[in-house]
């Protein structure tokens, strides 16, 4: 047995996504697959735009043998601290032999070389970097900025010259994947790390064309209303299928804007204390509290936030750590763990069942299939870590069952199972 770890979101599962699986197993030559992916809110700080079994069970149907929920508390933080806590659920479970990860530069050895940079931020970089945060620039500039300035002071033992490097890091899945490469390394982790590149549609792009286009895309022509087939051509059949399961049942595809009733109250229920949640600093709690009140819409609040010292992603992170009581001091605790505390299985397969198996004997973490009652858990750890999940589903499912309430029964994550696929599931 052979296994492959794969850090993802599937949101949703499409064309681009199957063949970076597909070249992601002949890279490494494996057996089996794992894939850790992110619940009902994501890195970027969005909502997915369905729900995590859903889209799980698109993975599993795809080729992918076993899905492991990925924390909340670890999903919509930076790329950081998503990809420690993606690294760190796959090195927990004690049987995965490479980690694949798409990237814009597929050249594992330059983004190995920017990672050693990074991690142990020579004396050098560390003070071209404070000179760049001091003049106002947003942290993944002033990094940038004081990258390129180290390595044109003459610096040759990482093998790399400016142009090089700037390249790599103003580009997405490169930043996550150095983030990934610095996790192993922080880990001392014995998985072996891969990329492949990504082919044809850049990450943020909103085109519809071929048979691979952007996550980016798919939502946006879903948000838009179209029918889906205007997305038929660009993810498999098995996902094309379930999306439409999901449009039969009357369930409503959650976005950004859909949140922001959801988030208005949030913030002022939590007025007095929001300086306690994650990534919340520097005033960004009273700007808040003054912009929600009188924002039409979730993309003119985002607006009003803005400012040279955040980014538009960070800034959205800010709101969902509000939104779902993510809170610093219980993040600074998962920052510093060495093993997840528990793993949720999503869904699996007939591999799947087998690596479980495997897992039970090489692993102590804890495997969840049906959540447990939350006073049932003597670990404070894992408690408050599992309520962060079950309060993010609670939250998303406020807005994904909208039209068909009769349909929720209670809160889902104490529901719903893990899905097991056979493989005529995956010949569908």
């Amino acid at each position: 047995m052979k296994v492959l770890g794969l850090i993802t979101e599937y949101n949703p599962f499409h064309n681009g996504h199957a063949y970076h699986l597909d070249a992601s197993k002949k890279e490494t030559g494996a057996t089996h697959t794992v894939a850790v992916m992110s619940g009902h809110f994501l890195q970027r700080g969005e909502p997915a735009i369905f729900d995590k079994w859903t889209r799980a069970k698109m993975a599993v149907m795809a080729g992918v043998d076993l899905v492991l929920e990925l924390p909340t508390a670890y999903s919509s933080q930076s790329a950081e601290l998503f990809a420690y806590g993606s690294v760190l659920t796959l090195d927990s479970i004690r049987i995965v032999d490479s980690i694949c990860f798409g990237s814009e530069s597929g050249d594992i050895s330059r983004l190995s070389a920017v990672a050693n940079i990074l991690e142990n931020e020579p004396s050098k970089f560390k003070v071209h970097l404070k000179e760049k945060l001091d003049s106002g620039l947003t942290f993944p500039r002033a990094r940038e900025a004081a990258l390129g300035l180290f390595l044109d002071c003459g610096t040759t033992a990482y093998g790399l010259c400016a142009n090089d490097a700037l390249g790599i890091l103003r580009s997405p899945n490169n930043i996550l994947s150095i983030e990934y490469l610095k996790s192993l390394s922080r880990l001392r982790s014995s998985i072996k790390p891969a990329t492949i590149r990504r082919i044809a549609a850049d990450y943020n792009s909103t085109q519809i064309s071929g048979s691979i286009c952007s996550a980016t895309a798919i939502r946006e022509c879903l948000k838009q209303g179209s029918s889906l087939e205007a997305i038929s051509s660009v993810v498999p059949s098995a996902s094309y299928s379930l999306m439409h399961s999901v449009a039969a049942a009357g369930l409503t595809p959650v976005t950004e804007n859909s949140l922001l009733e959801l988030l208005s109250y949030a913030v002022i229920s939590k007025s007095d204390t929001l300086s306690s949640y994650c990534d919340i600093r520097e005033g960004m709690d009273n700007k808040i509290k003054s912009e929600i009140r009188r924002a039409p819409s979730y993309d003119e609040l985002l607006s009003s936030l803005k400012s040279k010292r955040y980014t538009m992603t960070a800034i959205k992170r800010m709101l969902m750590n509000i939104l779902l009581g993510v809170k610093k001091a219980d993040v600074e605790v998962f920052r510093r763990l060495s093993s997840v505390p528990y793993i949720r299985i999503l869904a699996f397969n007939d591999k799947g069942t087998e690596l479980l198996k495997k897992i039970k004997h090489s692993s102590k973490v804890t495997i969840i299939n049906k959540v447990p009652r939350l006073d049932s858990i003597s670990d404070e750890t894992a408690r408050k870590m599992l309520q962060y999940d079950i309060d993010s589903t609670d939250i998303f499912n406020i807005i994904y069952y909208a039209g068909c309430k009769h349909a929720l029964r209670g809160s889902m994550d104490y529901i719903i199972s893990p899905a097991y696929l056979s493989k005529k599931d995956r010949d569908f």
